[in-house]
Parts: C-alpha cells; sequence; structure tokens
C-alpha cells in the first residue's frame, strides 16, 4: 500500500531518547503508523530525506497576541490598545514563526480579550498547517494585583465559583498567584493573591473541568503554596529552594522556567532602563535559576519548555530554543532537554500519545542538523507536519518571493 507520508531520517528523537540510527517512519490518516529501522524505500505519496525528525516542538508558555520582538516601551504599550484585528494578526503572525522552529503545539498563557480563544480555533481549521493552539482564556487574578492584561478578575468564592463555571471552553486554568519581581530587592512584590483555602477551589474546580492548572508563580511563598495545592505547574518559578523542588518531585508539580526574560533584561538593560543595582539583582536570580535547573533534572521534576514569548524582547519561535539551550549550559541533559519540549508537555497535559511511535498523532518535524551537535540549529526546521499535514520551509521563502 501507499502511504500518506514517509519521512526518511539519518538520526530522530522519539521524545525521550536520541537514536543515532536511521528510521523510517510513516504517516497515515493523520496518525504515525509506523516507525520502521533503516530507510525502507516505501511508497508514500510525500516522501522527505532529513538529517534529523523528531516530535514537533512544544511551546508551553507564551503570549500569542503580543509582539516580542517589539522592544520600544511606548510602542508595546499602544499595542495593548490596538485592538482585536491588530492582536490576531500579531497571533497569526507568531504561530508562522513557531512553526518555522519545528514548534507543532503551542500553551497560551492567556489574555483578558479572548484572542487567544480565537486563535486556537483559526489555527484548527486554517488551510494550511498551523501549530495547534492551547488556550486557557482569560486567567484569574485578585483584584487589583498583576496581571491585567491577561487575566479576569476575583475576589470572592463566589466570584471564583462563577469564573470557573464560564471556562467549559478552556484547555488550562492559568492562575496569576503572584506579583512581579523587583530585580534590584531580589523580590516579589507584595504577597501572594490568592491563600491555600482559595487555591484548593481553584484546583477542584479545574479537576471538575477535567482541564491542567498553571500558576504564574515566584518567590517561595508562592512556590510554597502553589505546590502545596497540587497544582499542575509553575510557570517562571523565580527564587526557587531546595525544599520546594524536592517537594515538586514528590506530587509531579510540573516547572516551566521561563528563562528567556529574565536574561533579556539582564543582557539588555537599557530596555527598560535597569540600574547597575538592578542587573546585579537580576545576575543572582538567573545564577539561581540555573542550580535549581539542574537540580530539578537530577531529582526528577517535570521540566517544561516554555519561553513567555511576547514578552520584551523574546521572540516567539527563536526563544524557545533559547530556552532549550539554557536549560542545557545549566546542566540539564540534551534527552531531558528536548523531552521537556516534547513528550513531557503532551503527558502533563494528556495530549495524546507522548512518544513518536506508532498511533501517535503525525506532529512533527525534519531539521538539517542534529541537536547533538548544535541546539541552535532547531531554530530553522525545513519541514513540520500537523496532524499528518505537512509543511515544507522552502514552500514560505517562494511565498515571500
Amino acid at each position: 500500500m501507499a502511504h500518506d507520508l514517509a519521512i526518511l531520517a539519518d538520526e530522530w528523537f522519539d521524545g525521550e531518547r536520541l537514536h543515532r540510527s536511521p528510521a523510517t517512519i510513516l504517516v497515515d490518516a493523520g496518525l504515525v503508523a509506523a516507525v520502521l529501522p533503516g530507510h525502507q524505500g516505501p511508497r508514500a505519496a510525500e516522501i522527505l530525506r532529513t538529517p534529523f525528525a523528531g516530535p514537533g516542538l512544544v511551546e508551553c508558555h507564551c503570549h500569542l497576541f503580543l509582539d516580542g520582538v517589539e522592544t520600544d516601551g511606548r510602542r508595546r504599550e499602544a499595542h495593548l490598545a490596538a485592538g482585536e484585528q491588530a492582536w490576531l494578526a500579531t497571533g497569526r503572525a507568531n504561530l508562522r514563526r513557531m512553526r518555522a522552529c519545528g514548534i507543532t503545539a503551542v500553551r497560551d498563557a492567556g489574555d483578558r480579550w479572548g484572542i487567544n480563544h480565537r486563535l486556537r480555533a483559526e489555527a484548527a481549521v486554517a488551510a494550511e498547517p498551523l501549530p495547534r493552539v492551547r488556550s486557557p482564556g482569560r486567567a484569574l487574578r485578585r483584584k487589583g494585583r498583576y496581571g491585567g492584561f491577561m487575566a479576569e478578575e476575583v475576589e470572592t468564592a463566589a466570584d471564583i465559583e462563577r469564573a470557573l463555571a464560564a471556562r467549559t471552553d478552556a484547555d488550562d486554568l492559568k492562575i496569576v498567584l503572584t506579583g512581579i519581581i523587583d530585580f534590584a530587592a531580589g523580590t516579589v512584590k507584595g504577597a501572594p493573591q490568592f491563600n491555600a483555602e482559595e487555591l484548593a477551589l481553584l484546583a477542584a474546580g479545574a479537576r471538575r473541568l477535567g482541564i491542567p492548572t498553571f500558576a504564574h508563580c515566584s518567590g517561595l511563598d508562592g512556590l510554597r503554596l502553589a505546590v502545596d495545592a497540587g497544582l499542575g505547574s509553575i510557570e517562571h518559578g523565580f527564587f526557587m529552594d531546595q525544599a520546594v523542588l524536592a517537594r515538586m518531585a514528590e506530587r509531579g508539580v510540573g516547572w516551566t522556567p521561563t528563562w528567556s526574560p529574565v536574561a533579556v533584561m539582564a543582557e539588555r538593560p537599557g530596555l527598560i532602563g535597569l540600574d547597575a543595582a538592578s542587573v546585579a539583582g537580576l545576575e543572582r536570580i538567573l545564577a539561581n535559576h540555573r542550580r535549581h535547573l539542574a537540580l530539578a533534572a537530577q531529582w526528577g521534576v517535570v521540566l517544561l519548555a516554555g519561553s513567555d514569548a511576547g514578552s520584551c524582547g523574546v521572540a516567539h519561535g527563536d526563544a524557545l530554543i533559547g530556552e532549550l539551550e539554557a536549560m542545557q549550559a545549566a546542566g540539564v541533559p540534551l534527552e531531558a532537554c528536548l523531552a521537556a519540549a516534547t513528550a513531557a508537555p503532551r503527558r502533563a497535559w494528556k495530549m495524546g500519545a507522548p512518544l513518536l511511535a506508532p498511533g501517535a498523532a503525525a506532529d512533527l518535524a525534519c531539521w538539517e542538523v542534529s541537536p547533538r551537535e548544535s541546539l541552535a540549529a532547531l531554530r530553522q526546521a525545513t519541514a513540520v507536519v500537523v496532524g499528518g499535514r505537512l509543511w515544507r520551509a522552502e514552500a514560505a521563502v517562494a511565498a515571500a518571493g
């Protein structure tokens, strides 16, 4: 029989292990039909030959409606007032940027206008294969606290219950648990936005809905609350300590470290006018993050790769590869870095079979260089498959003219 697609790879990654031997990946009806040893020369409607193939990458934390390339503060503020057509156009462009890096699934981290839901619906029916979008809709925050661009305000238990009842179309529940970081002081501004009882209410509501929880959270007070509540994952997690990390490993709480936004500020302090004390604070924060990333991998914490793309200077697509590079530089083994952007999120979010194996969704990517040689090479995929639908990089180059 003729297959829909055959990928003949010199090396491949299955979501957990790198295989330094050739394989033939067969795709039929949007699923992986078989992974055969060697180059089999099968009959197929499309045949791709590639030095390296693997599951499509997953961007675990981004804001699709924001332009991370833009660094001018006034233009970024203007974008927040630009309206839904501008936000949708930005989101569409960001999905294509991510596809070019081999990203086939994206978890948006919230916007209060529902642009993420709109982009999810568009991507699902687009004429071209685009990354699948997971959308929480609006995150939840305490009234008057940090998170205005991404969250709905709640104050009482009744508010929380009403908000949960309105989230039947959400893929995840995003909770804004803590505020932003004071870089010079090396602390998180303000107390956690929700207490233990309120987090228990939110976690129970998410379980009723059958959706994972993830929390914007940094600082030990918030981290302890999030872990004790058994939330699905902690986003950012700055000021981590070993006791919290051990508890995360014990309870199966994931960590999306979002290295990129803080690293950008450390490298380019002029973007937001940081003084020398703030830059020194940033370096201490990143050093602590680096130490705990290595421990997280050693202790079996579920690491999820997410860049917070859309933040100032954090470009969609490119920044996810930067996250993997930062993990590797911190001492996380290469296979664990790649798993954080492939099998780990698929398993954590129950997105079907997490490994590149028969029966898995045919969400795949091909690159010219193996990540054994350079993670940076993942910034340019040669081909991407989403649900069995093929996109080739040269087609985009031709379309651009």
